[in-house]
């Protein structure tokens, strides 16, 4: 008895394009899907989305030395929907950094944030040292 072959001819190619193709048809499907989402759903997916973003940061900051650092996302929603997220970091060393190494961080830090074409980030430094009296 002859065992027959499931990939086809080329074997491998097949498969590569069958992965491919499922690859593709779920991504559009998820990119598709949210525009579908109830305010609800919306407002979970962007929960989520934003609680990544700060742990991320606290394990970036973390793995950095300054551990138990101070982490804010904060957000305004204008009327289209679209949002502005501020992430502002605080600690006592970086209070301490030279503007040079400062600028270095800032600079890691601002490449920490979710894809979302509707909308935009701003990172910043909380300085402690400008609210002592």
């Amino acid at each position: 008895m002859k065992k027959m072959r499931r990939t086809g001819k080329g074997g491998f190619p097949i498969m590569v394009l069958f992965l491919t193709w499922i690859t593709i048809f779920c991504s559009a499907g998820t990119a598709m899907s949210r525009s579908d989402l109830s305010t609800q759903e919306l407002e979970g997916y962007y929960k989520e989305q934003e609680r990544i973003l700060v742990d991320e940061a606290r394990a970036f900051l973390d793995g950095k030395g300054f551990v138990n650092s101070g982490v804010m996302l904060t957000r305004v929603i204008d009327g289209d929907g679209k949002r502005e997220y501020t992430l502002t970091v605080h600690h006592g060393k970086i209070d301490r950094l030279s503007d040079e190494n400062r600028l270095a961080l800032m600079a890691e830090l601002e490449e920490l944030v979710f894809e979302d074409e509707g909308c935009s980030f701003t990172h910043r430094f909380l300085d402690s040292s400008l609210n002592v009296r």
